[in-house]
């Protein structure tokens, strides 16, 4: 089983570098502020993590952005009970292939938008998760320390702390610090 898995995680890597290949993605610096649309991807299994989530995006909602959010989860016959907001949508394990990349047609909608700001919320090292924060057009990809690191413009050192509440307000923090391409100061 191990070699099994071994040969997936294989495949998932070289999909992934072939696909950032054909990738051309201009890098900008934006806050809330200069930025007119949003990306959210998250975990919607926890319900607590889940929560904020939804208040963070109704915070962001608030600045005068327009927000998208891909959420994963791995009970995907739980996606129907999901509350439904437009402009966020959800897959499940049912949804991805047998190496990890999401098959989901939302998730492709998702990755042609090019939005001003892409943060991940997710808090792991998952690969469907991974796939689409590498893959996303956005100009400005805010995420915490992990393997998605080296997509990022922008990565906020959690220092050893899992807590969402303390890396969202890291976020609004450093957000508010960051000037935008569109900020007059």
């Amino acid at each position: 089983m191990k070699i099994f898995d071994t040969i997936k995680q294989r495949a998932a890597v070289l999909t992934l570098q072939k696909e950032l290949k054909k990738l051309h993605r201009v890098s900008a610096f934006n806050n809330f502020e200069s930025a007119t649309t949003v990306g959210f991807i998250f975990d919607a299994d926890d319900r607590e993590k889940f929560q904020l989530v939804k208040e963070f995006m109704d915070f962001v909602e608030k600045q005068n952005n327009r927000i998208f959010g891909i959420g994963f989860t791995s009970k995907s016959d739980q996606i129907a009970y999901f509350p439904y907001k437009q402009g966020i949508d959800y897959f499940g394990l049912n949804e991805i292939n047998w190496f990890g990349k999401p098959t989901n047609i939302a998730i492709n909608d998702f990755l042609k938008r090019n939005f001003d700001i892409l943060i991940d919320l997710s808090l792991s090292d998952i690969f469907h998760t991974e796939f689409i924060f590498a893959l996303s057009n956005a100009k400005f990809k805010i995420v915490n320390t992990s393997g998605k690191s080296k997509y990022a413009d922008f990565i906020i050192d959690m220092k050893n702390t899992e807590k969402l509440n303390v890396y969202i307000e890291q976020i609004k923090h450093y957000l508010k610090v960051v000037q935008g391409k569109n900020s007059s100061n």
